[in-house]
């Protein structure tokens, strides 16, 4: 735990954190913290100060600006300086030119094409979710229908005696066999057959609402126009 803690500290300030340990016999008791400056953070504000001054601003200027800003801000205005140069464009002071461009911080900044090209990706992935947040609720209130309209059917046909249950079914099948094609009225079988369907669901729970004997059931209203999955 205490190598992880280590090995990022080290890497990610800078400061440089090492331990020893302190051991009673062959049983360690405590550590020992060392901690100093990081050299390879040093090396690399050194580095900026040097860039600076060798564009004319003076020591204690360059270290200034480098302690007082980003380490990339730094870079950058640096780095452009050096190609504003080399591309010939007149700065005759190129000192005075660094020190504004990083207290202004005159990196480029979006275009109004690229903000509003980023609004409308954000503005679309909002739509997305939103989408997929409907999509989501709607199938569940279906299958949350489904479930319902299974357990009604089911409640409405086992109520009934064996004998009605029996001619029932019977009648059922003959609806069938004129409403649908012959391999999906194969699969009606009575019992759980009713609702395991969902082509024999519908015809069924349209059958019975037509022949008005599907009403209610234990006090609750058969729903008239079903909703199907």
């Amino acid at each position: 735990m205490v190598d992880r803690a280590r090995r990022e500290i080290n890497a990610k300030t800078d400061l440089a954190f090492d331990y020893e340990e302190i051991k009673t016999g062959r049983k360690v008791t405590a550590l020992r913290f060392l901690i100093t400056k990081n050299a390879r953070t040093d090396t690399r504000l050194a580095r900026l100060v040097a860039r600076l001054k060798s564009h004319g601003m003076a020591e204690d200027a360059a270290r200034a600006l480098v302690q007082d800003h980003e380490p990339e801000l730094v870079e950058w205005a640096t780095a452009d300086l050096a190609r504003r140069l080399k591309g010939k464009e007149k700065i005759d002071n190129p000192a005075g030119w660094l020190r504004k461009a990083i207290a202004e911080d005159w990196r480029p900044q979006p275009t109004l094409f690229a903000q509003e090209q980023a609004h409308a990706r954000e503005t679309e992935r909002d739509a997305d979710r939103e989408r997929e947040e409907l999509e989501a609720k709607t199938a569940n209130r279906r299958k949350a229908d489904s479930v319902r309209e299974k357990a009604v059917l089911m409640a409405f046909i086992e109520g009934h005696p064996d004998d009605e249950r029996q001619a029932l079914e019977q009648s059922f099948r003959d609806h069938l066999a004129g409403a649908v094609p012959a391999i999906v009225a194969a699969r009606f079988k009575g019992g759980k057959s009713w609702c395991a369907d969902p082509m024999i669901r519908r015809e069924a729970l349209a059958y019975l609402n037509g022949q008005g004997k599907f009403k209610t059931m234990g006090g609750q209203q058969a729903p008239h126009h079903p909703k199907w999955l």
